[in-house]
């Protein structure tokens, strides 16, 4: 069966602009711990391009590449563009409790491909939703030539 071009491409409205979807909160096991209100929480977000991972993170494109992690600044405006649903306007975003800043941010990264691993350190998934991570795709062979 040949594949919809539909379940390739993220949803978007009639201007192009993409569609928040609902995600899971990603919450660390040990915030869990502290902050039970959290499990089974959801947000909706837009991930990020693979443009903007690229240039937040000067990452090259490759499956090897290491995203360092951001600063509260980062992070604020992170959820400022990213995060539709619940909304955070620029007087807020100093007042996110910590544990709810990483929760979104972590959330934001995994529906952008971006893989957080038990330690904390993160890197762009070998198949990411962008497809172009993919070890077979012929992207990284493309720029290294």
């Amino acid at each position: 069966m040949v594949m919809k071009k539909s379940l390739t491409m993220y949803d978007r409205d009639e201007k192009g602009i993409l569609i928040p979807q609902e995600a899971a909160l990603e919450v660390d096991e040990k915030d869990l711990k502290n902050y039970p209100e959290l499990k089974d929480q959801t947000v909706k977000v837009i991930p990020m391009t693979r443009g903007e991972i690229k240039k937040l993170f000067g990452l090259r494109g490759t499956k090897d590449d290491d995203v360092p992690d951001t600063t509260k600044d980062e992070d604020g405006e992170l959820i400022k563009k990213y995060c539709k649903e619940p909304t955070y306007v620029d007087e807020e975003i100093p007042f996110i409790k910590p544990v709810t800043c990483r929760s979104i941010v972590n959330t934001i990264f995994r529906e952008s491909g971006i893989i957080i691993d038990k330690e904390g350190k993160k890197s762009i998934k070998d198949t990411d939703e962008f497809g172009k991570n993919c070890p077979d795709s012929g992207e990284t062979k493309k720029k290294e030539n």
